[in-house]
């Protein structure tokens, strides 16, 4: 019998959308199905390096360009008539490539416009609900059911999270009308798994986690940095940076690696005593995956993040504070607190 052959392609936003997605193709390997890897970008350079022998399909996609001046959703709203470009490309692309490939499913995640009539295809999302800043809340219904009109494109609707309650997404995935074709798949983490996979590795006390587009997440990494820098505690700075893998020590007590493996990261983040990292919906899948805390620090601008960041802090999961009024100590002390309440 011939064995399906499914793509599987995350948004290039980051390597958030990449690294739940390894959960997921683990799964499907298991299960004997033939898995090619679809992307662009750093996404696709860690798919890559953690499934190395599977079939590879670049599939570009739309870069959206961030400013340290204007907050995230104001160059997003300049960028939309390209974004919607892209999304048609992508469209394009994969009527081609479905026939070329023998592809017989598409697990899309955030690409809406890798849909197909042909075959089935499954994309997933937690933002069914998509946060607008203050001054536009009256978009966000009509927002909304221009979402769900995309969504319908697919044969099936995948939200990583619980139904009900407790649950991670809050109001972007729940308390609203869902579309029919729509499921509950629970946390997805790539760590899921991992309990087997120990590897002896150094303990750190601080770990600092970056992730999402530049230039916020370099100007994250000096805010932090600076302040590791001033104390003794042991600490590591992890880039999230795919093109290369350097380690270098920044002190007696603070170090920075580019980029980790799955396996390295695990062990790290189990052990730390203090994770700080962006609110990204990925990351916060994986410390809850693995019972962790953190210290969020969202985005500026980006309107999701700072909506989790708030949500999770009013669940007792996690705390937060802007990047601007970020302190280290502050962010110790409250994540102690926290701990022994």
């Amino acid at each position: 019998m011939k064995k399906k052959r499914i793509l599987v392609c995350p948004l290039d936003w980051g390597l958030g959308h990449a690294s739940r997605d390894a959960f997921i193709i683990r799964k499907l390997l298991e299960k004997k199905y033939e898995v090619i890897l679809g992307g662009d970008g750093s996404s696709l350079r860690f798919l890559t390096f953690e499934f190395p022998k599977l079939e590879v399909i670049r599939i570009p996609s739309h870069k959206f360009i961030y400013s340290k001046v204007f907050p995230a959703w104001i160059m997003i709203v300049f960028q939309i008539p390209s974004f919607l470009k892209g999304i048609f490309d992508e469209y394009k692309f994969l009527r081609k490539i479905t026939v070329l490939y023998h592809i017989d499913l598409v697990i899309s995640d955030a690409r809406y416009g890798l849909w197909n009539r042909q075959i089935p295809s499954i994309i997933l999302t937690h933002q069914i609900r998509i946060r607008m800043p203050l001054f536009f809340k009256a978009l966000e219904y009509p927002v909304y059911y221009i979402n769900r009109l995309a969504l319908k494109k697919f044969t099936q609707l995948w939200i990583p999270d619980f139904p009900g309650y407790p649950n991670l997404s809050g109001n972007l995935s729940h308390n609203i009308g869902l579309p029919s074709h729509s499921l509950y798949i629970g946390c997805l983490s790539r760590f899921t798994d991992y309990q087997t996979m120990l590897a002896p590795v150094e303990n750190f006390e601080i770990v600092l986690l970056l992730s999402g587009p530049e230039p916020q997440r370099s100007v994250f990494e000096k805010t932090v940095t600076t302040q590791l820098l001033q104390q003794s505690r042991k600490s590591i700075v992890i880039g999230g940076q795919t093109e290369d893998n350097l380690s270098i020590n920044l002190s007696t007590s603070c170090r920075r690696v580019s980029f980790l493996s799955g396996n390295e990261l695990f062990v790290i983040l189990k052990s730390a005593k203090y994770i700080i990292c962006r609110s990204g919906y990925s990351t916060i899948m994986d410390l809850f995956a693995l019972g962790k805390t953190a210290f969020l620090v969202p985005t500026p601008g980006q309107t999701e993040q700072e909506y989790l960041a708030r949500y999770l802090q009013q669940k007792r999961l996690f705390l937060f504070s802007r990047q601007k009024d970020f302190k280290l100590e502050d962010a110790i002390r409250r994540l102690d607190e926290t701990k022994a309440s």
